[in-house]
């Protein structure tokens, strides 16, 4: 699959994740430190929605557990997660935010 235009930058806030959908496939989207970054929406741990975590710097800690995430690899940086998350490629084409899931 090639990238998908998901968002257009002024959509997104700093530091605050946005969920979106690509091929059917739930993601949160971040823009911190003026770098994009996008993966699965759904903590391994228990489920908690991610796009809903708090950013700092390249890292999300989920909103349940303050389980955290690395945002460009998607390792798990801390219990009580046991697993990452999936990372994917974004890009910045004009204004547009495109992500691909491929």
């Amino acid at each position: 699959m090639a990238f998908v235009k998901v968002a257009v930058v002024s959509e997104l806030t700093p530091g605050q994740g946005k969920l979106v959908v690509v091929a059917g496939k739930q993601l949160a989207l971040f823009l911190t430190e003026g770098k994009l970054f996008a993966i699965d929406e759904i903590c391994p741990h228990r489920g908690a929605p991610m796009h809903e975590g708090y950013c700092e710097g390249s890292q999300v800690t989920c909103p349940w557990h303050n389980a955290s995430f690395d945002l460009a690899t998607g390792k798990h940086l801390c219990p009580p997660a046991k697993s990452g998350v999936k990372s994917y490629p974004v890009q910045l084409n004009g204004d547009d935010v495109e992500i691909d899931v491929a």
